[in-house]
């Protein structure tokens, strides 16, 4: 059975009422990650920071809206229609405002992606030439999707879904493409960590490597971004009023998904299978007794594992390795 728009909005104000308290939450937690590694200005990573702020910014401002938004149809408007003319309106400035902060939420986090891969990728250009082509394409279609909104009268006017469909559909592949980029790398890494732990020492079976975890949080978030663009999608080609509540999905999973991994990007890796050796490029440095040629430091024999690919980690720098 399909909602009415008023029940799909109340709906849709309800879910993301819980998911913006389960947002702050993580939020607090973040904050705290980031904060208790603030020993100098320079050691703070700007970019987590800045991200951290455009979602909170407008994560509040969607759902302050969404609540004036309600606040209106079902208590101040007096005219003919009641709630279901207040919501149907697509141009008025609450709903206009409201679809922008979804397209920023969703331009964000595939930014996010972006910026991620380039890093990891020993921010090679060429890697993320395509999904920086994809990026600028949604851009576009999302300013094409305003701007049909402002001059149409209803939110199901036909003209609106052409604009929905790329929009989502161009989301979809980019969160594809680059999460499947992402992992290839990690794991790519972990399999010449795993060779070199064995050559070192062939009875060490260790259960998850610390990439392991880190390409494990990069599916779980990717799968959960990806399934709120399918909804989205679906909803918009459907013409569904399901479109509100999915909406409100893939609004507050994008920052909770962020403050997730840098949650669990905080969490240290034992320090015999992991010591740091600079800023997120993920290297190892195995402390031997003489038996692997390393550099000698201190009395004791370092040897940088990843030579070839170097990437490093710094477990000082959680934000690095996940942003």
């Amino acid at each position: 059975m399909t909602l009415s728009l008023p029940a799909a909005e109340l709906f849709a104000t309800f879910l993301s009422s819980t998911l913006y308290g389960i947002y702050i939450v993580t939020l607090g937690i973040a904050g705290r990650v980031l904060l208790n590694r603030w020993k100098h200005r320079s050691s703070l990573n700007w970019v987590v920071v800045c991200v951290c702020a455009i979602l909170f910014v407008n994560v509040s401002l969607d759902h302050s809206l969404a609540i004036a938004l309600d606040v209106d149809a079902f208590v101040t408007y007096t005219g003919l229609g009641s709630a279901q003319h207040v919501f149907a309106h697509a141009s008025s400035w609450q709903t206009f405002t409201k679809t922008l902060c979804v397209g920023i939420q969703s331009l964000t986090g595939d930014a996010i992606l972006i910026y991620r891969c380039w890093f990891i990728w020993r921010k090679s250009l060429v890697v993320i030439a395509l999904p920086l082509l994809l990026w600028l394409a949604n851009l576009a279609g999302a300013i094409g999707l305003l701007f049909t909104m402002s001059r149409s009268t209803l939110v199901s006017s036909n003209k609106l879904v052409p604009w929905g469909q790329t929009v989502w559909a161009l989301t979809l592949c980019n969160n594809i493409f680059i999460t499947s980029l992402i992992v290839w790398r990690i794991r790519g890494v972990q399999k010449e960590s795993k060779q070199l732990r064995s050559s070192r020492d062939p009875a060490d079976d260790e259960p998850e490597s610390p990439f392991g975890r880190v390409m494990r949080n990069i599916i779980e978030s990717g799968m959960i971004y990806t399934t709120c663009a399918i909804l989205m999608f679906a909803a918009f080609t459907t013409q569904s009023t399901l479109t509100y509540p999915a909406s409100a999905l893939e609004m507050h999973s994008v920052g909770i998904m962020f403050n997730l991994i840098i949650i669990r990007g905080a969490r240290r890796p034992p320090l015999d299978s992991m010591v740091v050796t600079g800023p997120l490029q993920f290297a190892h440095t195995i402390t031997t007794s003489g038996d692997i040629p390393g550099t000698n430091v201190g009395g004791e024999e370092k040897t940088e594992v990843f030579g070839r690919s170097r990437i490093q980690h710094d477990p000082d720098d959680a934000a690095s390795m996940t942003v």
